[in-house]
């Protein structure tokens, strides 16, 4: 039987392999904690839930959905950013998604033609480098590192990829790193983009995850024109990873050609989970600042017992991941065995998120503090 040769350079999703040791661990008996994938644990607020049973009761609720999203959906989310950000958007440059993950990924074919460059992060989010082989583009690596504070060097790009690229995918605040971008960043490179004809795409996944008392950052602050792209979700802020809602906002010819995407191939989401969400972006934001908190309980607790156990990481104060060195001597292969095998603790590989990350491995906050202590405590000194 004959299948797509795309498929011969990809891989099982990462997150599917570790899902895998988590259950045969779990039926051999054996006690662990599960620090590898950025699945919250924090509740879903209760007129979030509230909203979503009550929208049964309206009128047409289980139908065919608009494919754009729903309009109450739309018009929160330009209240959201208008209020947030300070960005001014219309209804034709907002679309509502089946989850940011649909979005990065409907974005290719409606950017890229076969053979067209994608130029991604390394380290990063794996999506983005999955999905352009899918579709037939090419993605294009650039290294991102620690004394660069994980931002891109674009001057490091070479020119001929330039040339043939149509898309350029960021994320921050970042995964895995913790990275965030700022306002020279964010200048710098839609400068970049907008004299090379590339669309800019962020994926701001953690958009509110950052630490209690700063404000949240949107790339379209720093984009007058609206030549970019965000992506975002409703997944990280309020706990709804299994609501599978999220939106794209920018361009609006971008965002129709993603639409006309998304019409071929899906049928948009359930609508009660639309007004679920924006619900959610009704709510006081007291609430995000209260789980803001939480995570840098979190951070501070896991920063200061890897400290304790000679483990060198990276400082930052976004997403809720810790972005750790493997000790010298091992490989991430290696040491993440070494952590499920002696502690019963479960985290990602570096090499989960490109191939220059040999030498890392992600930290996961999304646990209460007290098992992460417990559990972290336990390692022994490096």
């Amino acid at each position: 039987m004959k299948i797509n040769n795309r498929l011969n350079e990809i891989q099982e999703y990462h997150f599917k392999k570790i899902e895998d040791i988590k259950e045969n661990l779990i039926k051999s008996g054996k006690d662990i904690l599960d620090l590898s994938i950025g699945d919250p644990d924090l509740p879903v607020n209760n007129d979030i839930v509230n909203e979503l049973i009550s929208a049964t009761n309206k009128k047409k609720f289980n139908m065919y959905p608009p494919y754009e999203g729903i309009k109450e959906l739309k018009t929160a989310i330009i209240k959201y950013y208008r209020e947030v950000f300070g960005v001014k958007l219309e209804l034709d440059e907002v679309l509502v998604l089946i989850g940011s993950k649909e979005g990065i990924n409907n974005i290719i074919p409606a950017v890229c033609n076969i053979g067209d460059y994608v130029v991604v992060p390394n380290p990063c989010y794996q999506v983005y480098v999955t999905s352009p082989k899918l579709w037939g583009a090419i993605p294009y690596k650039v290294p991102i590192l620690g004394k660069n504070k994980y931002l891109p060097i674009l001057s490091n790009i070479p020119e001929n990829i330039v040339k043939k690229s149509k898309l350029f995918i960021i994320n921050y605040p970042n995964n895995p790193t913790g990275a965030e971008g700022n306002e020279e960043f964010y200048k710098e490179i839609v400068s970049f983009c907008n004299k090379r004809d590339i669309i800019l795409v962020n994926d701001s996944a953690y958009i509110e995850i950052v630490n209690s008392g700063k404000r949240p950052v949107s790339l379209l602050q720093y984009d007058k024109e609206k030549t970019s792209i965000e992506i975002g979700t409703f997944s990280k802020t309020f706990n709804m990873t299994g609501f599978r809602i999220g939106y794209a906002v920018g361009n609006s010819k971008v965002i129709n050609a993603l639409l006309k995407i998304k019409s071929n191939v899906d049928s948009g989401q359930f609508m009660p989970i639309q007004y679920a969400a924006a619900k959610a972006l009704s709510l006081d934001r007291n609430i995000i600042e209260k789980n803001k908190k939480i995570y840098d309980e979190r951070r501070n607790c896991a920063k200061n017992i890897l400290k304790s156990k000679n483990i060198k990481f990276y400082d930052s104060e976004a997403a809720f991941y810790i972005w750790c060195n493997v000790p010298k001597n091992y490989t991430t292969t290696e040491f993440c065995e070494k952590l499920i095998n002696d502690y019963g603790i479960i985290v990602t590989p570096g090499n989960s998120f490109g191939d220059v990350s040999n030498t890392y491995f992600r930290i996961s906050l999304t646990r209460d503090i007290k098992l992460i202590e417990k559990y972290l405590c336990k390692i022994q000194q490096f």
